[in-house]
C-alpha cells in the first residue's frame, strides 16, 4: 500500500510522465489500426479530354450576297377607341371580318345626340334667314352697319355650334379608320363606354412589311426601292419578291440599322404577322472565300469566336467576320483554310481543354 502511495506521488510531482504514460494506450489502439487496413496508394487518373466534333475551315466561290431573318409586321394597324360616351346598341366589328374604310364597327345611342344636332342646325338656318334680311334692310339703309354684322355673328356661332354637333352625333358611330381586319373587339352589346375606351383593334394586311436590322458594312445594299428576294420557313422552296421601302438614318448600339421590306401579301400562302421570313440580297459574279460554319460559333456573331483543335486540344480563337451566309460565315481574318474548327461539344470547353475528335466530314483529316 505504501508503495502505491509513493508511486502516485511521484506521478504528482511529474507531470510530464503522468501526461505520456496517460497517450501511450491511445498511440497503441491508433498503430494497431493502422496495421489492420490496407493502404492504398493514390492512382493519378489520365486528363479527361471531352468529345467533340470537327469540321475544316474551307474555301470556295461565293455570291456577294447578304441575308437575315426579319419579323412579318402587318402593313398597317391601329387600336380602335371611342370618341362618344354611352350605350353599345349594335356590334358589327365580328373579328376575323373585313371591312372598308369609313363603315361603322359600333353604334353608340345616339337619342341625344341626334336632339342636339337638330336643335343646332334650326338655330343656324334661322340665323342664315336673318342675314340675308339683314342684308337686303343695310342695302336700303334701313339698318346700320352694326347691326347688320351683329347677325352676321350670331350665324358664324350658329354655324360652328352645328358643326361640333354634327361631329358629336356623328361619333356615336366607331367607324373603320382604313379597309382591313378586325383582329380583336374588346366591348359587347348593352356595354357603357366612356370617350377615350379601346374598342377594337384593326389591320391591313393586304401588304405586310417585313423588319430586319442589317449592319453597317451592308446597308449600301438596302437603297429604297431595291427589289430582294424573300423566303419563309413556312413555304419551303418558294420566294417571294419584296421591295425596300424605308432605311433608318441612326444605328442602333450594335451598329445596325432597321429596314422595312415591302411585299404584296399572296392570297394562297399568306403572310401572318409575327411570323419569320428571311431576306436575301444576291450580288452579281462570284468571288473565293475562306468559309467557317456558322454552328461552330461559340458565342455570336457580334464578337466572332471558335475553338481551334490543335495536337489534341481546343483553343479559342476570334477572327474577323465577313460576309453571312445561311449556314456559313466568310472569314476576314484570323483562321486559315483546312484548320479543324469545333462545331459541337464548345460549352464543355476551356481554352486549352484536352479533347478527342469523335465525328468529322467525309474528307476531313483527324487533328
Amino acid at each position: 500500500m505504501k508503495i502505491v502511495q509513493t508511486i502516485a506521488g511521484r506521478f504528482k510531482e511529474n507531470k510530464l510522465i503522468s501526461v505520456i504514460l496517460l497517450m501511450l494506450p491511445v498511440l497503441l489502439l491508433f498503430w494497431l489500426v493502422q496495421r489492420r487496413e490496407p493502404h492504398n496508394a493514390p492512382v493519378q487518373k489520365p486528363t479527361d479530354r471531352i468529345p467533340v466534333t470537327v469540321a475544316q475551315v474551307s474555301k470556295a466561290a461565293v455570291r456577294d450576297s447578304f441575308s437575315t431573318v426579319g419579323t412579318v409586321e402587318a402593313f398597317r394597324e391601329a387600336d380602335i377607341y371611342s370618341e362618344s360616351a354611352g350605350q353599345v346598341r349594335k356590334v358589327s366589328a365580328e373579328p376575323g371580318s373585313h371591312k372598308k374604310a369609313g363603315d361603322a364597327l359600333f353604334t353608340v345611342d345616339d337619342e341625344l345626340a341626334a336632339s342636339r344636332e337638330r336643335k343646332a342646325d334650326a338655330h343656324y338656318r334661322q340665323t342664315q334667314r336673318d342675314v340675308e334680311r339683314y342684308k337686303t334692310l343695310y342695302a336700303e339703309g334701313a339698318v346700320p352697319l352694326s347691326a347688320f354684322e351683329a347677325v352676321q355673328l350670331q350665324n358664324e356661332e350658329a354655324q360652328a355650334e352645328f358643326i361640333a354637333a354634327s361631329r358629336k352625333f356623328s361619333d356615336t358611330k366607331v367607324k373603320a379608320p382604313f379597309a382591313g381586319t378586325v383582329t380583336s373587339r374588346f366591348v359587347e352589346q348593352g356595354e357603357l363606354l366612356h370617350e377615350g375606351l379601346k374598342v377594337a383593334h384593326m389591320a391591313d394586311m393586304t401588304k405586310v412589311k417585313i423588319i430586319i436590322f442589317v449592319p453597317e458594312r451592308e446597308i449600301v445594299k438596302f437603297v429604297p426601292g431595291t427589289i430582294l428576294s424573300v423566303t419563309s420557313d413556312t413555304y419551303p422552296g418558294q420566294r417571294f419578291s419584296g421591295r425596300v421601302s424605308a432605311v433608318s438614318d441612326k444605328s442602333g448600339r450594335d451598329h445596325t440599322y432597321r429596314v422595312e421590306v415591302i411585299l404584296q401579301n399572296p392570297k394562297k400562302t399568306v403572310f401572318r404577322s409575327g411570323m419569320f421570313a428571311r431576306v436575301v440580297t444576291t450580288g452579281e459574279g462570284q468571288r473565293q472565300a475562306v468559309l467557317v460554319p456558322r454552328i461552330a460559333l461559340v458565342a455570336g456573331i457580334r464578337k466572332p469566336e471558335v475553338f481551334v483543335v490543335r495536337d489534341g486540344k481546343a483553343y479559342l480563337q476570334p477572327f474577323s467576320a465577313g460576309m453571312e451566309l445561311q449556314k456559313e460565315l466568310e472569314v476576314l481574318d484570323g483562321l486559315n483554310v483546312g484548320e479543324s474548327v469545333v462545331t459541337s461539344g464548345q460549352t464543355e470547353l476551356l481554352n486549352g481543354s484536352a479533347v478527342v475528335v469523335i465525328g468529322q466530314k467525309k474528307g476531313q483529316t483527324t487533328p
